[in-house]
């Protein structure tokens, strides 16, 4: 299909990314807020969200876990939310012929994860096909639809590195070398965040009257506020499901949550000194990552007095303490109410999404899942707004250098200053803010 033929202006984008303005392109915009980090953005959440669930699927159907068929869903579900976004930008016909390869990936890695759990050789063989198939038809519509801003080859090449950290993750997973297995998660779930860098930096390219540069200071400082955001929130569901079906993995999931967190704390460090990154470490690990823990020890137990003391501690203790911290390190920029609401919100979709799949409502579960998962998306434009405006000289769009077209991985070179102000953002990832916080309410 000829898609230079179907190419039409971006009309829609501003309905389907929440919070884009019409006019964002204009000099007052926030730099966090501009057409075209909006875009990538918007690509980060879809992206990355497939990329956990994907995961999570196949080890659920490899270990026959009643919750396999609604995350099987969820994962559809996510490939369907993209044909509108993609629709904006190259027509309905380019949406729905996005979503029809997208698909062969999602049967794709849901069949390899059954062949290799009933061990059959040839339904395995045969899902390896789909998925280079898939590789190969994404690359050529990616290369042809961005009329080579993003090369077919080098898309190719990305796509069939993502594949490879999806099935090394499983594959790694089967065989109980789970060090490797979530070093390979972690490692794959900061890749798959170069693919919505580097194909809204086509698109911008391709449609300068339509989008702004997405590649500036801001939106890297954004897009990375995001990543840390969700790798948390999804490596905290992981975590919790493993430790309550007494899963082998589960020290190992949560070693993975210890790098997470070790992101924040060097960031601290790096800015305000040892002495205050450890007491953020003692209150991240104390009355949030240990009292998940207890939650899950709690519910597994039957224990509800227990539980509702670890619900207590999150939502309350924690989200107060955390709220407060957050908001002095900002100098008020994130307001005190407003962020104890924003933790407590976030906590509470954590707590929801796990109970819910403890009484087996796993659809309910994995819809939670999914609110959750787009609320840290939401803090990450919140977030990395107010931090713009603390430290504006640590993003100054000085020329920097756009990401080369030859793939969808990540810039190589980001200065340490830059990763600095970066990483820093990990420090007030959970205060939601208004938003977040009214949209929680609003769907409760």
């Amino acid at each position: 299909m000829k898609w230079n033929k179907i190419l039409v202006p971006v009309l829609g984008a501003a309905l389907l990314i929440p919070g884009m303005a019409t006019n964002v392109l204009a000099a007052e915009a926030s730099p966090t807020e501009t057409t075209g980090v909006e875009l990538r953005a918007t690509l980060d959440s879809l992206l990355s969200e497939h990329y956990a669930l994907a995961v999570d699927s196949m080890m659920k159907i490899y270990d026959e876990d009643g919750a396999a068929e609604a995350a099987i869903a969820a994962l559809d579900a996510n490939a369907a939310d993209m044909e509108p976004v993609i629709a904006s930008v190259y027509g309905e016909e380019g949406g729905a012929a996005f979503v029809e390869i997208f698909d062969k990936h999602n049967t794709g890695t849901d069949d390899y994860a059954a062949a290799v759990r009933d061990g059959d050789d040839a339904m395995k063989e045969e899902a390896l096909d789909e998925i280079q198939s898939f590789v190969d038809d994404m690359g050529a519509f990616l290369g042809t639809a961005t009329e080579g801003n993003l090369p077919e080859d080098g898309a190719t090449a990305a796509l069939r590195e993502h594949e490879d950290f999806v099935q090394n993750t499983f594959d790694l997973y089967v065989e109980g070398d789970y060090v490797a297995a979530y070093t390979s998660y972690l490692d794959g779930f900061t890749q798959i965040f170069g693919a919505g860098s580097a194909i809204s930096g086509a698109i911008s390219t391709q449609f300068p009257d339509q989008f702004s540069d997405p590649n500036t200071p801001a939106g890297d400082f954004r897009s990375t506020v995001n990543r840390i955001a969700a790798e948390h929130f999804a490596l905290a569901q992981l975590s919790m499901t493993k430790g309550y079906n007494g899963a082998e993995d589960f020290d190992f999931a949560d070693w993975a949550q210890d790098q997470n967190t070790e992101e924040f704390r060097a960031a601290l460090a790096s800015v305000y000194g040892e002495e205050a990154s450890n007491q953020f470490v003692e209150l991240w690990n104390n009355q949030h990552i240990s009292v998940q823990g207890d939650l899950v020890i709690a519910v597994a137990a039957d224990d509800k007095e227990a539980a509702d003391e670890a619900t207590a501690t999150l939502t309350n203790t924690f989200a107060t303490d955390l709220g407060t911290f957050l908001n002095s390190a900002t100098e008020d920029r994130m307001p005190l109410d407003e962020t104890i609401a924003g933790v407590k919100a976030h906590e509470t979709s954590v707590i929801d999404t796990f109970q819910q799949y403890v009484s087996g409502d796993y659809e309910m579960s994995y819809e939670t899942y999914r609110t959750g998962y787009a609320i840290m998306f939401d803090i990450g434009k919140g977030l990395s707004g107010a931090v713009v405006d603390q430290f504006p000289e640590n993003f100054e769009n000085t020329a920097p250098e756009q990401m080369p077209a030859t793939g969808l991985g990540g810039t190589a070179n980001q200065s340490n200053s830059m990763i600095l102000w970066i990483t820093l953002s990990t420090l007030i990832l959970l205060a939601a803010g208004t938003i977040t916080y009214r949209q929680t309410k609003n769907q409760q």
